[in-house]
């Protein structure tokens, strides 16, 4: 009889009660059915947990896609669980519950059973098999398949990961390493001159990025979705900096404009808040993932894998069936970045996270498997229920300059590295040449009788030497100055690498002379920043793909409310609640009550900049001062400004022009009550009309008219109810309107 081992509190494995065996089976090796607690996404304390739920949730032992942690991966309810997390026990969970009923059912377990003290407890097991690995279905035959493919993938990215590690060396000013390797030649005895034209390019490229921070904006497709398009608007930018995606931003437009593409990956932690599960975002490295090659977009890839290193010590505390199985050598080797420190790898071990896809009728899913060597740490297949719903492998690339045939693409480095080589190598010629002539040095004669160390050491005044001293015995050595032809030229390979690169000096701040207006120094801005305003534009289209399955996460694992801060309409804090609920797949049923399928919210996003900088603000204050001394916002040319607006564009309008035509139709309805008052008074109680007219003179010399009325003075006449018809032909329209509808109102019939 086989016994499943355990461990305790303090980390010592404690036996726990063996299995029944099947009768006839005795001394066979056969499949057991091994009672497990149910695997969910788990719940938070005091976040309303069901009977028979453990408290802050149940994780399997393994690692979260995409790897860097320990003891992730998505819970699914119902899912089936590998062979391997059977030997951790079903007391482990059970022994970790706070309720007495679980405790209870812990102690019986011992006694009776683990399986009949579950279901006492009112916990439902899920059985899972034991299987032989010819029985398995990531088998070693399989895995190694993978890596096969993983090998043919790696041998086809191998040139774009070496142009990666030199961007990274670039950017460190290593400028002379790479030149030496890439022209052939060892510079090691002569001056090193770096300077650093390219690397404020990319710090200025980069600094445009963060200007744009982005967004988003949940817009509904259906009329009865705009209630939950809403709520994502508020709850997904929530969800974006509970992650520190500003930081996972910032870091991925350095590498966009160093290595040229910027790798996201947005996946499920169903370890975090306590057990409860929620979304991580996070920057991946380039080096470590893999693609088929020749396609330009990930999702078309057959397989993606992502490979990483991870403790080999912490693995096995994780997976104690790996106990002696990682003392061989992966057959797999990824690229490394030239560090400073000096990284060490040997207690490390490779894990491979492999991505692929599977149809299933006209569907198709994505699977996953997180393998070492050849041992499986995780399986979805195994499971029977797919990685995530939305089918999207998790990774999001955001490349700078495209190129065909690949997902990624160049930077600037690999655009303006050429022309800096150029003007490191002109700058060095320079400073040679300075030192040369800034350093005085002499040809001597051998029989010059010349003591050379007293004539080296300025700190002496007398120079020995013997016999006459000729004026051939000691001659200066002369140094040509450099032509003005190579001054220029290096200021030429300047301006072409500020060009080529689209960092000019506005860029950086700097204006022509004589320019001060903000709206002329924006638009000078926004000449010159062309090329940044393209990279931002692919940015946010990267940026709407993560969106995109931050949503479709939340469609499929917030089945528990979570609790918001977020800013509501007039600015203040608000608290809220949130699951999905509103956004889940619901059926359709049709008037003879038979379902015709599944109903699921779809959500355009749209994506702005969060925050803009100091020239495009001042410009837009400017325009706004324009407007209102043009008379744009007097409710008594609304006509005209709605007009103006409609031909212009610029950030807000909408709402502008709402605004405006709001604030028209609120005139023209006081104007018209207004109106009917007056007249009322005028013929049923002329002693309120005077009162009245001094009422409406103030509201009205507010927004600059006179209803009803003339102004003589400061006085204003009162128009008799009989002439209220009559129209002058200098007056608003609108209050001809008015006076019309007020004339009709107030006669009787």
């Amino acid at each position: 009889m086989a016994i499943f081992r355990r461990r305790g509190n303090n980390g010592t494995k404690e036996p726990i009660p063996e299995m029944p065996v099947m009768a006839g089976m005795e001394g066979q090796e056969q499949e057991r059915e091994v009672p497990m607690m149910p695997l969910t996404a788990g719940q938070a304390q005091g976040q309303g947990q069901a009977p028979g739920m453990m408290p802050g949730g149940q994780n399997v032992p393994g690692m979260m896609p995409g790897g860097g942690t320990i003891g992730g991966r998505p819970a699914i309810p119902g899912q089936m669980m590998p062979a391997e997390d059977a030997e951790t026990g079903i007391l482990d969970r059970i022994q970790n519950q706070s309720s007495e009923s679980v405790q209870a059912a812990r102690e019986m377990g011992q006694r009776m059973g683990a399986e009949q003290a579950m279901m006492d407890a009112g916990i439902q097991p899920v059985r899972i098999r034991r299987l032989k690995d010819d029985q398995r279905i990531m088998n070693r035959q399989r895995l190694n398949s993978a890596t096969k493919i993983l090998l043919k993938y790696k041998a086809g990215k191998n040139s774009i990961n070496r142009r990666v590690v030199q961007a990274q060396n670039w950017w460190k000013l290593n400028n002379w390493e790479e030149q030496d390797r890439e022209r052939g030649t060892k510079g090691a005895s002569l001056h090193k001159t770096n300077t650093g034209w390219l690397w404020n390019c990319i710090v200025g490229k980069h600094a445009d990025a963060i200007d744009s921070y982005p967004e988003p904006v949940i817009l509904p497709r259906e009329e009865t979705d705009k209630a939950e398009a809403q709520k994502l608007s508020k709850i997904v930018p929530v969800v974006m900096e509970l992650n520190g995606f500003e930081k996972v931003y910032n870091d991925g437009a350095w590498q966009k404009m160093q290595e040229g593409t910027g790798v996201y990956g947005v996946f499920w932690d169903p370890e975090k808040l306590n057990g409860l599960g929620d979304i991580t975002i996070k920057r991946n490295n380039m080096l470590n993932l893999y693609w088929e090659p020749g396609v330009e977009d990930i999702q078309d890839s057959r397989n993606v894998f992502y490979v990483h290193y991870e403790d080999t010590e912490e693995l096995v505390q994780a997976h104690p069936e790996l106990e002696g199985e990682l003392t061989g050598t992966s057959p797999i080797s990824i690229e490394k970045y030239k560090t400073d420190d000096s990284v060490d790898t040997s207690g490390k071990s490779l894990v491979i996270d492999w991505y692929y896809h599977k149809t299933e009728g006209n569907r198709k899913e994505l699977h996953y498997c997180q393998y070492v060597n050849e041992s499986v740490l995780y399986s979805t297949e195994e499971t029977g229920e797919p990685l995530y719903d939305h089918g999207l492998y998790p990774f999001v690339l955001d490349p700078l300059f495209p190129v065909a045939g690949s997902p990624g693409g160049y930077g600037y480095i690999d655009i303006g590295k050429d022309v800096q080589m150029d003007i490191d190598t002109l700058s060095q010629a320079m400073v040679k040449n300075m030192e040369a002539a800034a350093t005085p040095r002499f040809f001597i004669k051998k029989d010059g009788s010349i003591n050379e160390e007293e004539f080296g050491d300025f700190s002496k005044p007398f120079v020995h030497c013997g016999g006459m001293l000729g004026q051939d015995s000691i001659r200066a050595v002369e140094v040509n100055k450099i032509d003005s032809s190579a001054m220029n030229m290096l200021q030429q390979k300047i301006d072409e690498l500020k060009f080529v690169t689209g960092n000019t000096d506005i860029n950086n701040g700097g204006v022509p002379s004589g320019v001060t207006a903000a709206s002329a120094i924006a638009a000078l801005k926004e000449d010159s920043g062309r090329s940044s305003k393209d990279s931002t534009k692919a940015a946010y289209r990267a940026y709407r793909d993560i969106v995109n399955m931050v949503i479709e996460l939340i469609r499929q694992f917030y089945t528990i409310p979570r609790q918001f801060r977020i800013i509501g309409q007039d600015g203040n804090e608000e608290y809220t609640s949130y699951d999905n609920s509103g956004i889940a797949p619901k059926p359709v049923v049709n008037g003879f009550g038979v379902e015709d399928g599944m109903r699921m919210p779809v959500f355009d996003i749209e994506v702005r900049a969060q925050r803009e900088n100091a020239y495009t603000k001042m410009s837009q204050n400017e325009l706004a001062i324009q407007m209102y001394q043009l008379g744009a916002f007097n409710p008594q040319m609304t006509d005209q400004a709605l007009q103006m607006i409609d031909m212009m564009d610029f950030r807000g309008k909408e709402e502008l022009r709402r605004k405006i035509q709001q604030q028209g139709t609120i005139q023209d309805t006081l104007m018209q009550v207004s109106q009917i008052a007056m007249a009322l008074a005028q013929k049923y109680q002329p002693e309120v009309a005077d009162q009245l007219a001094g009422v409406m003179q103030g509201v009205m010399s507010d927004n600059g008219m006179a209803a009803g009325g003339e102004t003589k003075g400061n006085e204003l006449t009162s128009t008799p109810a009989d002439n209220m018809s009559a129209n002058d032909p200098n007056e608003n329209k609108i209050v001809q309107r008015a006076r019309e509808r007020a004339a009709n109102a107030s006669r009787p019939g």
